[in-house]
């Protein structure tokens, strides 16, 4: 599954909401937003239509502020796609390219998307400000640990907003005790008589001072049903008899004003408007594919300019999104007028979105549509992809939204299924996934001759794995060889070479866990060229890092540089790209065994920035514990073997642990397993058992939880 593509951004997303035509506006509420600099995050907190959307991106338009702005929805609900955004966010507010391929680590890790992101921020100044809109659609904890880390550790002067219909699950009590929130609320939001009186008269329509006053106390300034009043009030005599037929309750008013708004417009565009209320962003030509017609964008401009709660997302005004509450009343009545096109419409949408390359949108529509052998056909193209940019659980997602037996009747979902599972280290499900799948390829249920034949290689990578994290080593190898057995000829020359390489790579790997080193790098050896003919500069960074990392464990550390540096000056890119954060990880781990501690400590402080910036948790790690190691030499006076010495406890001296097992200790403290620690250290996971039971030895503990405490106690571990 490794390729070299990463999933897109949707740009309409990162986009400052336009101002509307009719934007009113209102210094009151921006003179707190002005003056709130003390406040690390500002909650707008109100139900849907009481203008928070409207309020920010009026304060991010003036020119004193400088800002940035996610509009989330609810396929948010991924860690790495939503820091994916919010790192392609605060890129813009830095001026920097948007470097989103941060997150493309297989590994992904959340505190170094968090440095990533605060780098970003304290680049951008003291002036900075993020927005996060419609954030009550996020439910994922890990999200919600991400943004509350995020909101403690700003740099000086950055706020962090947040627009939501209801208050998400941060420390706010903590927030609010330190003078670091500001709250603007539903009471805060709603329009006085004077504000009011500016929205209708910027609609067109001309009421009496009385009439503002009784619209403001029936809507209880309710911006979406002030909106939609004026809008059924502009041309109509008999004003202050629609104004007293004004309701307080939100839905009746959207119900009753709908109906009076396009009972008022020519049929065709009350027909554009229920056709196209499927879509969460509109642009012309999407809503030509969907309604049949040609004058789209025609439609949209002429919509805003009768202020019927359509909201432009862009300034240059290509693309726009309906009020959520107009939205789902247009939906509800065409589901009543028009309940056997529905299905139809979402097919049309989703089909242009496909055309486009844009994935999610067109699974979404295609799921909607009903049509489950198209959805099928489209998530089993797609996964792969987004599997590689670490979206695992937007895949998830998608999978999950398909009926069970249509999944388990599918052999590259299946297959998919189980990537999802084996990537995040989870191994329960797995055989059954893979049972699945070749079921299904054997009943010629496999999504198709495009697919079809790279699923045997896949399945034998996917057992290659599985048998890895379960400490089957000699189970890995030969599924590994199996796989790369069975690539298939013919494909494209650049998947033949992508499932070649990680044939190759896993082999590798595996060898590595069974202590045949040897082998190991000759497995290594023959992944490379076809890595580097499928593009995949991640794995062969991370290749060349193995290799490295077999030569020191060979006893030659001077050949482990000698590997690196070749591979620095082979790339043109060398000392910059992120790809070769394991390279350099791997330079200083080599230079570290050779004495050279600050040539090994530049390269470590090398590989921790280009980590930091790639989502690289692994090479990160193997930098840290270069730097950690250098540290503790230095400390101790020199680079010799403590083994025999005694260092001092809370409860009595104990022996010393040598530089290999508190390396060894500092991955236990990870929640490495043995076999990853095998894998890391190159080295067969009876030494790891081995130095385990030393340690706990020396360290007077029954287990490895005990023995993690006790490293803590004696400042072994940070």
């Amino acid at each position: 599954m490794e390729m070299p593509e990463r999933a897109a951004l949707i740009t309409t997303k990162l986009g400052v909401q336009a101002r509307g035509r009719r934007y009113v506006e209102r210094a009151r509420l921006r003179a707190q937003l002005d003056t709130a600099a003390e406040a690390r995050l500002v909650l707008v907190s109100a139900p849907a239509g009481f203008g928070k959307s409207t309020l920010l991106a009026g304060w991010l338009g003036e020119p004193d502020v400088l800002g940035a702005w996610v509009t989330l929805d609810a396929r948010d609900n991924d860690i790495v796609r939503f820091a994916r955004y919010l790192a392609a966010a605060t890129a813009q507010l830095a001026g920097e390219r948007e470097d989103t391929a941060a997150f493309d680590a297989g590994a992904f890790d959340p505190e170094l998307a968090l440095v990533h992101i605060l780098d970003r921020l304290t680049a951008a100044g003291d002036r900075a400000v993020l927005v996060l809109d419609d954030y009550h659609v996020i439910d994922e904890p890990a999200i919600h640990r991400l943004v509350a880390s995020l909101v403690e550790r700003l740099p000086p002067g950055a706020r962090f907003v947040i627009a939501t219909r209801a208050d998400p699950p941060l420390a706010l009590a903590r927030l609010r005790a330190r003078g670091e929130l500001l709250e603007i609320r539903a009471e805060d939001l709603r329009f006085t008589v004077d504000e009011a009186a500016a929205l209708v008269t910027s609609s067109g329509v001309d009421l009496t001072s009385a009439e503002v006053e009784e619209l403001t106390d029936r809507t209880e300034g309710w911006a979406a049903a002030l909106r939609l009043a004026a809008a059924s009030l502009r041309g109509r005599p008999d004003h202050a008899d629609l104004v007293r037929r004004f309701g307080a309750s939100h839905r009746y008013i959207l119900d009753y004003v709908v109906e009076e708004v396009l009972a008022g417009l020519p049929l065709q565009i009350q027909d554009f408007l229920l056709r196209t209320s499927i879509l969460e962003r509109l642009s012309g030509s999407l809503c030509d594919a969907v309604t049949g017609r040609t004058d789209g964008q025609a439609r949209l401009e002429e919509l805003e300019g009768l202020n019927l709660l359509i909201i432009p997302l862009d300034q240059e005004r290509r693309w726009y999104r309906y009020h959520g509450l107009f939205a789902e009343i247009l939906r509800a009545r065409l589901a009543t007028l028009h309940p056997d096109e529905v299905a139809e419409l979402h097919t049309r949408a989703s089909t242009w979105h496909e055309d486009r390359g844009d994935d999610d949108e067109a699974i979404a529509h295609a799921i909607r549509s009903g049509d489950l052998e198209r959805t099928s056909r489209i998530v089993a193209i797609a996964s792969g992809q987004h599997i590689n940019a670490g979206e695992l659980g937007t895949v998830r997602r998608w999978l999950d939204a398909l009926p069970p037996d249509v999944v388990r009747g599918h052999a590259q979902l299946s297959a998919s299924y189980a990537w999802c599972l084996l990537l995040i280290g989870e191994t329960e499900g797995v055989a059954e996934r893979l049972a699945d799948a070749e079921r299904a390829l054997s009943d010629g249920r496999d999504g198709g001759p495009m697919m079809r034949p790279a699923i045997p290689t896949q399945l034998a990578l996917l057992r290659s794995q599985l048998a890895g994290l379960e400490g089957d080593s000699a189970g890995a190898i030969v599924q590994a060889r199996l796989a790369r057995d069975l690539v298939p000829a013919g494909v494209p020359a650049e998947g033949e070479a992508t499932l070649r390489g990680t044939a190759a790579a896993l082999l590798g790997l595996a060898l590595v866990r069974a202590g045949d080193l040897d082998a190991a790098a000759e497995a290594y050896d023959e992944a490379l060229p076809d890595l580097r003919a499928a593009g995949n500069s991640l794995a062969v960074g991370r290749t060349i890092a193995d290799l490295a990392g077999i030569a020191i464990a060979c006893g030659d550390p001077a050949r482990a540089v000698r590997l690196c540096e070749a591979e620095l000056d082979r790339d043109a890119e060398g000392s910059a790209a992120t790809a070769n954060a394991a390279v350099w990880a791997a330079m200083a781990r080599a230079r570290a065994e050779l004495g050279q501690s600050e040539l090994a400590e530049a390269a470590a402080h090398r590989a921790l920035g280009l980590a930091t910036r790639a989502g690289d948790a692994p090479s990160a790690r193997s930098a840290q514990a270069t730097l950690d190691r250098i540290g503790s030499l230095l400390a101790g006076g020199g680079a010799g073997d403590s083994r025999g010495r005694l260092q001092a406890g809370p409860d009595g001296p104990v022996e010393a642990l040598t530089a290999r097992e508190v390396e060894v200790l500092r991955l236990v403290a990870l929640g490495r397993s043995n076999s990853q620690i095998a894998t890391e250290l190159f080295v067969t996971v009876g030494t790891v058992k081995s130095h385990l039971h030393t340690i706990s030895g020396k360290l007077g503990a029954a287990n490895r939880v005990e023995a993690v405490a006790r490293g803590r106690e004696l400042g072994l571990l940070g």
